[in-house]
């Protein structure tokens, strides 16, 4: 449980971070991150909202999954097994690219990494939960779809 609580702590605590980063000014960053920032955005809150829905049951910000919920493998749970932690993951990114200093790329690198270990937490736990959790791992991307060869789509 203590676990759990420090990684959903360092996930808000890090997004939040990033957020209070003074604007530096002096740094003139590529001209196509103005243009990723809101790209990064839509596409975080799309992936939320198709995350929301499909894990209705199963909600929850804690990576301990609740005692009645189902294994989730439809909707975008059918191509990424953690759509909302990459949808934070994109958040962060374009926080950073619209404030692309020293401090915001730490601070998304160390968001980046808090989110890997939750996810790899959550996954052990959901394989004592479920019997077809591993099956449901090994074919499912963790924050993006995973890349499959030609012969093996189908």
């Amino acid at each position: 449980m203590t676990k759990a609580r420090v990684l959903v702590f360092l996930q808000f605590g890090l997004l939040g971070a990033l957020l209070m980063v003074p604007q530096d000014t002096s740094v003139d960053s590529p001209e196509i991150f103005t243009w990723l920032a809101p790209g990064l955005q839509i596409l975080a809150l799309t992936i939320l909202i198709l995350a929301a829905i499909a894990l209705r049951p199963a909600l929850t910000v804690s990576p301990i999954p609740r005692a009645d919920a189902p294994l989730i493998t439809k909707g975008i749970y059918k191509y990424i097994r953690h759509p909302m932690y990459s949808a934070v993951i994109a958040i962060g990114a374009s926080i950073m690219l619209l404030n692309p200093t020293l401090i915001t790329y730490i601070l998304w690198i160390l968001l980046v990494l808090t989110l890997m270990n939750k996810a790899e937490y959550e996954d052990g736990l959901l394989r004592t939960k479920h019997q077809d959790a591993v099956k449901y791992q090994l074919r499912t991307g963790t924050f993006a779809p995973k890349l499959r060869k030609v012969n093996e789509i189908s």
